[in-house]
């Protein structure tokens, strides 16, 4: 289980639930918290968004760690973590139907593999390699080769003859080792119009464009919500390449963020549906059963002593405090919000701002906004008054609040 925003993991025993270890990687530093991840038996390989790092992790931490020379993790294998980096395509318009292609920048290197003991080697591919995609047994690479031809086109400018290029899906194996493939070095097939790379298995795959799956051995998962089962987290396993899943399991009241696979069995962390409960879980699913088999909270795990350092206290903390308490403390934010009130509680980098408020249509409460002002490293985050007073308009103005009989003492929190 990666936490979100500090380089944290908790390795867990697969039949209880229970913690069996911790494990961090704090040396490697990142600027965003978004990771890549993709495993292979023992090893778990991170990418930060943005950075050239590739970090091979292993129950004792980071094993090594490799340059990624402008690729991007894409998967891994027996063979190692395999890293991308496609060619930019442009028109190539001509005068004559014979004139042959322009030449294309070929950035090196387009195929990158690091292996699991350290090290990395660049495969060249027989072709221009300008998409990729992965299942659970390949990595597929699209590629742009020869033969071509060129198609007349009068609109848009300029006209001319345009090229059109041979498409073809390489399908190469996870535990392929080579250092240049060329096209019928492996099974390959014909690819039309457009690159394309998603397989839909259901309405639920692609849902808000992220890739709801996990391959198990000879099983795949795929999950989300549909509006048919009234917004329930929706989990089907197929095998093969049947499209009639063997098992499908409800879950409601949840929305899952990470899932893995293995065997006939599928773990999720999923988070409550509700977005003013902020409460995670693991679980535990498999084709035996539409239950699910094992629910374990994960937001009480005491993370403080693996992660990266928190930076010094700001200088300027207290003056920034105060700027946000004067951009905020008493403003009329909506013509429904009332007395509006802000101040600092708690200490640097947890202290939190809370804007108190009454509302027409919630009287006799006192409704309450809390925001951080800093990350969990102590990194100021975006400055809040720039933002916050539309958002604050925006939720009186809907009453995106709780329900009423949530409040304590006079008190609701939103």
């Amino acid at each position: 289980m990666i936490d979100e925003t500090q380089p944290v993991a908790a390795l867990l025993e697969t039949i209880s639930g229970q913690v069996d270890r911790i494990v961090s990687w704090p040396e490697i530093l990142s600027s965003s918290p978004a990771l890549t991840i993709a495993s292979h038996e023992d090893r778990v390989w991170l990418q930060y968004r943005g950075t050239d790092v590739l970090a091979c992790v292993t129950v004792d931490g980071v094993h090594h760690a490799e340059y990624l020379e402008g690729t991007h993790l894409l998967t891994a294998g027996s063979s190692g973590a395999w890293c991308f980096r496609p060619t930019r395509t442009r028109d190539d318009v001509a005068r004559t139907a014979e004139e042959p292609p322009l030449p294309r920048p070929r950035p090196r290197p387009p195929l990158l593999l690091a292996y699991p003991g350290g090290g990395t080697s660049t495969i060249d591919v027989d072709g221009v390699v300008v998409a990729a995609d992965f299942d659970e047994q390949s990595v597929r690479l699209g590629v742009e080769h020869t033969p071509w031809s060129r198609t007349y086109r009068d609109t848009p400018t300029p006209a001319g003859y345009v090229l059109q290029q041979s498409k073809s899906w390489i399908h190469l194996p996870l535990d392929a080792s080579n250092s240049r493939i060329e096209l019928d070095d492996y099974a390959r097939s014909r690819a039309d119009g457009a690159w394309h790379t998603s397989e839909y298995a259901d309405t639920t795959y692609n849902e808000l464009h992220r890739r709801k799956r996990a391959f198990g051995d000879g099983v795949r998962w795929h999950w989300g919500v549909t509006d048919r089962h009234g917004g329930a987290l929706l989990v089907n396993a197929f095998r093969g390449g049947s499209s009639v899943p063997v098992r499908e399991i409800e879950l409601p009241g949840v929305r899952a963020y990470e899932g893995t696979a293995h065997g006939d069995q599928l773990w999720l962390l999923v988070r409550s549906a509700d977005e003013f409960n902020s409460e995670r879980h693991l679980v535990r699913l498999s084709t035996d059963t539409a239950e699910s088999e094992l629910r374990t909270a994960i937001d009480d795990l005491d993370i403080t002593g693996y992660c990266r350092p928190v930076a010094p206290e700001p200088p300027d903390h207290a003056s920034y405090v105060r700027y946000c308490v004067r951009r905020l403390h008493g403003r009329q934010l909506s013509k429904r919000m009332h007395d509006v009130r802000a101040e600092f509680v708690g200490d640097w980098p947890h202290g939190r701002l809370h804007i108190s408020f009454t509302h027409d249509d919630y009287e006799g409460l006192t409704l309450v906004t809390r925001l951080n002002l800093y990350d969990e490293q102590g990194q100021r985050l975006d400055d809040i008054a720039s933002y916050v007073p539309t958002e604050l308009m925006e939720q009186a103005d809907t009453r995106a609040y709780p329900d009423r009989s949530r409040a304590v003492g006079g008190v609701l929190y939103v």
